[in-house]
């Protein structure tokens, strides 16, 4: 994606001020990528991508064509899925929130649904009673103790939740299974560590409870790090996982269990992996003021259109036209639309600004767009680039007002 001010003005006619930029070509490398590397360890690899993460169609939509699985949390994602194309049997149904209705119908629709507590529990037991001549498909979401100081609020005790009994009462019933294992954590540091723990941890109740045939699969969740900029990297104070240290310590140790050629399918459930990298948010500097010592540049975006948990990468393409500047050696911040204090994308940005410049940060793909409330400003367009055609398209229009406020009463 070759930018400079010219092409930004250029966009900013078409689309608008303020906007995302997605590199959809950046986000089936990061894909194949991660993918690729464990599957040179363990063939039987597959993803999920997680929707919760990034749920742009153009992004599902290209995971169904890579092959991967639709990991969705909610009634709203998995009608999302259906809706793009993507079969039942290709989406997996996780979360701690679902209704029996919804989790009834993914599961005679023979979508891979893992249960989260004994509340499921007790409503897959009363759908096989009631369907005794339906065989009964599910995945248990296993919460077990992998060294960290918080405890886990989401799946199944392993200890006092009592998977035997689960076990021991589908087995009754004749017509339920439990196809798949599935944990997921979600910690600060991401570290190879705990995911080496992990892997060990759900081998190990694995070996329990299907020590003649392993099951359809298991599935190991998401929560890695991916690529991102040294600038990036150097603000985290702990080592960043490459995606070829995550296969090493996960899928290594399923081939050394199962063999490379025998064994459940390998299921991995990237978001912030797949999709931090891929998209950037263009912001137009639309004023410039100085108060006593501060100097202050106004941006057409928000912390909520960049959710800055860290500092992000920033380029800033001049103005080439005449503008106003701040030529000084200090610091100037640059602050978003919303009428909050703490609305600050960049503190201290220690270059010249001027009005007219566009300010590109990177790394906003993951959660920015899910995250950003209808506060004070709509959302902004998503525009995708076209490596191979070199093209610009919308995959996301100019949210309104009259989008913001159709469901009130008015």
């Amino acid at each position: 994606m070759k930018l400079s001010w010219q092409v930004l003005q250029e966009l900013e006619q078409k689309y608008g001020e303020c906007f995302y930029l997605l590199d959809i070509s950046k986000f089936k490398d990061n894909y194949c990528q991660l993918l690729d590397c464990f599957r040179s360890i363990y063939p039987n690899t597959n993803i999920g991508y997680s929707y919760k993460t990034n749920y742009i169609p153009k992004i599902c939509q290209s995971v169904y064509e890579l092959g991967g699985y639709a990991e969705v949390v909610s009634q709203m994602e998995y009608d999302l899925a259906k809706s793009i194309g993507v079969p039942p049997s290709r989406i997996i149904f996780n979360g701690p929130l679902k209704y029996d209705r919804d989790l009834e119908r993914a599961v005679l629709a023979n979508s891979i649904v893992n249960l989260d507590s004994l509340q499921e529990v007790k409503t897959i037991v009363e759908l096989a009673k009631r369907l005794p001549e339906q065989t009964i498909s599910v995945g248990l979401r296993c919460n077990f103790d992998i060294g960290t100081d918080r405890i886990s609020r989401f799946g199944l005790d392993v200890e006092n939740d009592g998977l035997d009994a689960i076990f021991k009462q589908f087995k009754e019933l004749g017509n339920c299974q439990v196809i798949g294992l599935h944990c997921h954590f979600t910690t600060e540091q991401r570290s190879l560590e705990s995911y080496a723990l992990r892997a060990k941890k759900i081998i190990e109740l694995n070996d329990r409870y299907f020590p003649d045939l392993p099951p359809k699969f298991i599935d190991v969740g998401g929560g890695y790090f991916g690529h991102m900029e040294d600038n990036l990297r150097q603000q985290f104070p702990f080592d960043i996982p490459t995606y070829r240290e995550y296969a090493e310590v996960i899928a290594t140790q399923f081939s050394q269990r199962f063999g490379r050629d025998v064994g459940p399918e390998l299921i991995i459930e990237p978001g912030v992996a797949l999709v931090a990298n891929v998209m950037k948010f263009v912001g137009k500097i639309v004023g410039l003021k100085t108060i006593r010592s501060r100097h202050l540049a106004l941006l057409t975006g928000s912390i909520h259109t960049v959710k800055p948990s860290k500092q992000l990468p920033l380029t800033i393409y001049k103005n080439e036209l005449d503008s106003y500047r701040i030529e000084s050696n200090i610091p100037i911040d640059l602050v978003g639309y919303t009428c909050m204090e703490h609305d600050c994308l960049y503190p201290e940005y220690p270059n010249a600004v001027g009005v007219g410049d566009y300010t590109v940060f990177d790394n906003v793909g993951a959660y920015s767009i899910v995250f950003k409330p209808p506060f004070i400003w709509p959302s902004p367009p998503i525009v995708s680039y076209d490596a191979t055609l070199d093209t610009y398209t919308l995959a996301r229009r100019q949210e309104t007002s009259q989008d913001v406020f159709a469901t009130y009463q008015l």
